[in-house]
């Protein structure tokens, strides 16, 4: 009788019980996300010589899912305030944030109407997402609103100008009559389930961008991957810093060896890399990998994503990642395919005998010295979602390593490199590539309008108590934090 209830009890147990609480899980807790708790302020710390704070690019804004039709944001990157809405044909449109009347904040209180425009909480100036024109409310056509321009003379110490009476002084100017009023609009993608803007210092191309971000849909469908997670972290150094460390080889065996000290010290990562820019003909002959599938796989992705109108923005990485036991023997585990573009967006498509992931990386300058960087990971369906997870909070892991050199350097305006050297020679070649973002820049960096609390929060999201919360939370001085579903379709 004994028995039979044990037997009853293991069965319950294996067939119902544990089933029933994967099936919980994979509902719930099926998309995790990570969020750096504690922002990074700008502090006190001497960054040196240093190139422009916000090169020409592409930026990563939010995630689609967290703008719906009708809704506003107040948002903040390259030293800006915009707003951002969607519109209620599905839209997204990004504008300067200030109104044109009296300087209301378009994000705070703004409304959205007449399918692409948004109107201002204080007057109901009405502005165009499509344009930036200040339109009529009301009128189907849109006509553009006209008006006086005005300005102070002397804003800083209020001197007046006599008025032709000589009776009263006169404190504003007029500048223009009946001009149209429209504000500054800034060109932005949906895609790979994000919005993203392109900056640039020059008026005429930013509303040209020179290359486009990478379209995941097909490669993601094709390898049957899907969203498992994403982490935000916010950083205090120069943008270039994140972006360099992917081609400083040698960094990688200092400061990311470590799997987990405390309880395999036997165990390290042990790593290789090549770099080399997208318009070197060369660039299929460098990239060869000796193992069969890797290279089939490297070789298709370059074919896929490289192409002539984005060459020059490109920076291709090859890395591959063993595991070292006892300083002995190396276990293949993975080779990663990466693509940089531009100033802030990375594509890393890993292969491994054991897995396949894609990793989204992007990094957003808010302001001058403060960066946050996204990550986002794509896993095929067979890989757990605490798998997907473990290595998401890897990497998070990892990144904590560059993060407490980044707080804390300057900028190596004045290098010493060994050109006999392979990898001083790749980042020499790396930070002449990379240089090319800074043309035509000027620094824009507000001192009083700019604030850190007008920047886009991260979604909301939820505790998550479990045993693999308990793990990681020991390994990260971070909160770990789980949403519910995100779709990126």
């Amino acid at each position: 009788m004994i028995a039979d209830y044990v037997q009853l009890t293991t069965t319950t147990v294996l067939f119902i019980i544990i089933p029933l609480l994967y099936l919980i899980y994979y509902r719930k807790f099926h998309y995790f996300i990570f969020d750096q708790r504690t922002k990074v302020t700008k502090g006190k710390t001497s960054r040196g010589k240093c190139p422009p704070s916000f090169p020409n690019g592409w930026f990563w804004i939010i995630n689609s899912c967290d703008l719906k039709p009708g809704h506003t944001k107040a948002i903040s990157y390259c030293g800006r305030n915009l707003v951002l809405f969607r519109g209620t044909n599905g839209t997204p449109y990004v504008l300067d944030a200030f109104c044109a009347h009296m300087g209301a904040h378009l994000g705070f209180g703004g409304k959205v109407c007449h399918s692409t425009c948004i109107e201002c909480p204080f007057h109901g100036w009405t502005f165009d997402g499509e344009t930036g024109d200040c339109v009529l409310s009301g009128v189907e056509n849109k006509i553009i609103r006209m008006a006086d321009k005005y300005e102070y003379h002397d804003i800083e110490n209020c001197t007046p100008v006599p008025n032709n009476d000589n009776t009263t002084n006169i404190y504003l100017k007029k500048v223009s009559e009946k001009e149209e009023i429209r504000l500054k609009r800034y060109i932005c993608r949906e895609i790979n389930g994000s919005i993203l803007v392109w900056y640039h210092s020059d008026e005429k191309l930013r509303e040209h961008p020179l290359y486009e971000p990478f379209d995941l849909s097909n490669e993601l469908k094709m390898n049957k991957m899907q969203p498992r997670g994403e982490s935000i972290n916010y950083i205090n150094c120069h943008i270039q810093e994140i972006p360099e460390n992917g081609a400083d080889n040698r960094h990688f065996d200092f400061l990311h060896q470590s799997i987990i000290d405390i309880i395999f010290p036997f165990l390290k990562f042990h790593w290789t890399m090549i770099s080399e820019r997208a318009t070197n003909p060369r660039l299929r002959e460098i990239m060869v990998h000796p193992h069969p599938e890797v290279n089939a796989y490297k070789m298709r992705l370059l074919d896929t994503f490289i192409n002539d109108s984005n060459r020059r923005f490109l920076n291709v990485l090859s890395l591959n990642c063993y595991i070292q036991i006892f300083s002995k023997h190396k276990i293949f585990i993975f080779n990663a395919t990466g693509f940089q573009m531009g100033p802030s967006l990375v594509y890393l498509f890993l292969w491994s005998p054991y897995f396949q992931v894609t990793f989204f990386q992007t990094v957003t300058p808010l302001e001058k010295f403060n960066q946050r960087l996204m990550h986002r990971i794509f896993s095929t369906k067979p890989i757990p979602y605490w798998l997907s997870t473990l290595m998401l909070m890897g990497e998070v892991k990892q990144l904590f390593s560059d993060m407490n050199i980044w707080n804390n350097k300057i900028f190596g305006a004045k290098l010493s490199y060994n050109m006999k050297n392979d990898a001083d020679k790749g980042l020499h070649s790396w930070r002449n590539w990379y240089t090319q973002f800074y043309e035509g820049c000027h620094e824009h960096e507000s001192k009083s309008l700019l604030c850190r609390s007008l920047a886009y929060p991260p979604p909301q999201l939820f505790s998550l108590s479990s045993k693999l919360s308990i793990c990681l939370t020991s390994l990260l001085p971070i909160d770990i934090r789980c949403s519910s579903v995100h779709s990126f379709e």
